[in-house]
Order: structure tokens, then C-alpha cells, then sequence
């Protein structure tokens, strides 16, 4: 362990480091990190909204309290791709040492100019659709937030393209009027864009890139191995700060439907048909993307900085209830090449482990109605063991601990570089 991680110093840490230095990449990392304060918050009353235990979840209905978390959940962790359109945007520019206010307002304007306006019905209404603004929507507000950005601080050294107004004129007014022809220019060529894809059988960007993703895996068969690779390319895309919520609306439909057909085999007390596929399906995320418990303990035990003390005492609770978007861009694990290979590593150990469960006989049943009506925010060990018995308890802790060893070298090493910063 001790080698491995020496290797780990001298190969992997100078790659991540310079890897670190590109503006565009600190840009995404930063801007993600800028989203923590509203991940991390909306993630308790998340837990709420959703409470795993269903007379609680009931008298939360009863009383009428759970539209208002709700709301909090739909304002801020659900329109996730608003926030990033400005931090992205907002971050390069500042990097290169140009306004990154108007930066970010004009990725965060241009994101909306390119989402749908209207939600179809038998009356259309004129709004925007929450899907878009949240995990949908995320790749593109990167993609777009990058472009602005980029477009911004090249237009703004060309002092042609700037009003430059009197001394005389208050330094607030003068500011937000040098940008209007940039402006100008950066709204023509988002128009473009808009138009180009009103005319295309997508209909929109957002459509074209999330068809571009899915499309693929929609021709892909259900096979537990094929599974495991389709949660291992979800958590490789996470890792660049795309929701894996594009690939799942792939696979959950195949799942759902493996469920309601084994349940009539479930109900006869005969073998479930797809017992291997659902049982992989359990354990490919032991519990939440990357199966990061494992970490967040290892953190709250072995950390020696400050920083990551601190930080895993605030997302152990939401990372329990499988909420680890503020692991993923808080830590950060998006665009940290010392995370990667543990994070993607995970699926193919945790997935292959519930794999083996069943080929040696150890998982014989799995309840398909309790794995439908199961709601998202119950804890993974609590979940598996309703499912699938006490043997899904012990296929969860053997993956929750393979995955604190696997987790290990890695986290020392950049718990190490950050214990040596603070002592500097």
C-alpha cells in the first residue's frame, strides 16, 4: 500500500497538479465547487421531501409541509445547470482577468436562450422546463458557460469592441456599458445556434446533446455485465460533471420493466428471471455514485487537514441518504484525475461483487415490488437488506469495505497535499 501510494506521488500528483493549472478546467472545477453552499443545504431537506420511512413521509403529506421542501429541492439541486451557467463563465473570465460578473450573465442568459420556452400540451404554456434546468441540462450549461467565457475575454481585448465612456461617468455605469457590443456579438451567435437547431429534426441543443449520449445505450441488451459498464461510463461522465441522470432515464425503464416482470415469478415463490441483472443493478453503486460512503467515513477517521475534516462532517449525512453531489463537486471528484480511478473502479468491483453473490448461490431472491416502491433516499444497507435478506446486508458491507481499501491510497495522498498546504 505503502509503494503504491509512493507511485501514486510521483506519477499521478504532478499530473494533477498541472492538469490543475489549464483555465478551463479550474473553470469547471471552481464553478462546481461555487454550486457546494446550495448542494449541501437543499440536501437535508432533500432527505425530508423524500423521507424513507413512510409514516413519517405520510404525516409530513398530512401536515403540507412537503411542497415547501419540495421547493427548496426544485430551487436549487434541481436547477443545478442555471447556477453553473454563471460560476463556469464567471470563473474563466476572472482567471483571465476580465469582469467575470458579466461573464456569468451572459453564459447564464444564453443558457436560457437556447433551452425550449414553451412546455407542450393540448395548450401550450410559455415557460421553461424544469428538466433542462437540472441534470439534463448540466453538460450543456458546461459546454455553453466554456464557450461564453472563452468568447467574452477574446472579444474584450479587442479595445474596438469596448465603450469606453468619460472619468466623469461613475465607475457601475461605465462597466456595465463597455460590454453592450459584446454583448451585441455573443447574443447573434447564440441566435445562430438556436436557429440552426430549430430547423434540425433535435428541436433544440439540449435534446441533440442527451440524444447523443443515450441513443447508443438505448441499443444495448440488459446483460449484468452490460450493466455494470453502463454505471461504470455513468460515473466516468460524473467525473467530468455530467449527471449520470442521462444514462439512468436509459436504463431505469429496462429495470422497472425486469422488476414488473419478475414479479409474478417472486409472488409463486419460483427463481426470478432477471435475479442477476437486479441484484448488479443494486450493487453497482453500493451506495450512491462511486459508492462513496466508504470515503466519507475514511475521511471523518483518517483525515490530518483541516479541509477535508471539516468537509466530511457535512456531507456524511447527506452522502448516507445517497446524496453525494456535494462529495462530487465539493471534494472535488469532477476533474480530479487522483479520484478518478477509485471512483470509476468502484462499479466494476461493487457490481462484479454482486454478480459473484449470485452465480455462487449466496443471493437466491430479490423482492421486485419493495425494489419498485423503495424510495431513493433510503440508506443502501437498509434498502438491500428489505430486498434482498440479510444476505443483501452482507453483499453491501463486503462492497463497503472493499471500497474503504480501494478508496485509501488515493485519499492519503490528497489529504497529504492538502494537510502540506495548510502547513505552508
Amino acid at each position: 500500500m505503502k509503494n503504491f501510494q509512493k507511485w501514486l506521488e510521483k506519477y499521478l500528483v504532478p499530473f494533477s497538479n498541472k492538469l490543475g493549472q489549464n483555465k478551463v478546467l479550474q473553470s469547471i472545477s471552481s464553478g462546481m465547487v461555487m454550486t457546494l453552499p446550495v448542494t449541501i443545504g437543499a440536501s437535508v431537506f432533500s432527505i425530508f421531501a423524500s423521507f424513507p420511512i413512510k409514516p413519517v413521509a405520510d404525516w409530513f403529506a398530512k401536515v403540507g409541509i412537503t411542497p415547501s421542501m419540495s421547493a427548496i429541492v426544485n430551487g436549487t439541486m434541481n436547477i443545478l445547470a442555471v447556477f453553473i451557467a454563471f460560476t463556469i463563465a464567471y470563473n474563466y473570465a476572472k482567471s483571465c482577468k476580465q469582469n467575470g460578473i458579466v461573464a456569468g450573465l451572459f453564459g447564464l442568459a444564453s443558457f436560457f436562450v437556447l433551452m425550449p420556452q414553451t412546455v407542450p400540451g393540448k395548450k401550450p404554456v410559455n415557460a421553461f422546463q424544469m428538466t433542462y434546468l437540472g441534470s439534463e441540462g448540466i453538460i450543456v450549461a458546461i459546454i455553453l458557460s466554456i464557450l461564453i467565457g472563452v468568447f467574452y475575454v477574446k472579444l474584450s481585448k479587442n479595445k474596438k469592441l469596448t465603450i469606453k465612456l468619460p472619468d466623469s461617468v461613475p465607475s457601475m455605469v461605465s462597466s456595465s456599458i463597455e460590454p453592450l457590443i459584446i454583448g451585441i456579438i455573443i447574443f447573434i451567435a447564440v441566435f445562430i445556434v438556436r436557429a440552426i437547431f430549430d430547423f434540425s429534426p433535435f428541436n433544440n441543443v439540449f435534446d441533440f446533446i442527451n440524444k447523443l449520449i443515450t441513443t447508443p445505450l438505448m441499443h444495448v441488451g440488459g446483460s449484468p455485465l452490460t450493466l455494470i459498464l453502463i454505471f461504470a461510463l455513468s460515473n466516468v461522465l460524473f467525473t467530468f460533471g455530467i449527471h449520470p441522470a442521462a444514462i439512468e432515464s436509459v436504463v431505469i425503464p429496462l429495470i422497472i420493466s425486469m422488476m414488473v416482470s419478475s414479479t409474478p415469478a417472486f409472488q409463486a415463490g419460483k427463481t426470478i428471471p432477471y435475479l442477476s441483472n437486479l441484484v448488479v443493478f443494486a450493487f453497482s453503486n453500493n451506495d450512491a455514485a462511486g459508492a462513496t460512503l466508504g470515503l466519507v467515513l475514511m475521511g471523518l477517521i483518517l483525515s490530518k487537514s483541516k479541509r477535508y475534516k471539516e468537509f466530511f462532517k457535512v456531507s456524511a449525512l447527506p452522502n448516507l441518504f445517497n446524496i453525494n453531489e456535494p462529495i462530487i463537486f465539493g471534494m472535488p471528484i469532477v476533474l480530479n484525475p487522483l479520484m478518478f480511478i477509485p471512483f470509476v473502479l468502484s462499479t466494476f468491483v461493487s457490481g462484479g461483487i454482486g454478480l459473484l453473490a449470485v452465480k455462487i448461490g449466496f443471493i437466491t431472491n430479490y423482492n421486485p415490488s419493495l425494489g419498485m416502491g423503495m424510495p431513493w433516499t433510503m440508506p443502501k444497507i437498509i434498502a438491500d437488506t428489505m430486498i434482498m435478506g440479510w444476505q443483501g446486508a452482507v453483499v453491501w458491507l463486503i462492497n463497503f469495505l472493499l471500497m474503504f481499501v480501494i478508496y485509501l491510497p488515493f485519499f492519503r495522498v490528497a489529504d497529504k497535499q492538502a494537510f502540506e498546504e495548510e502547513n505552508k
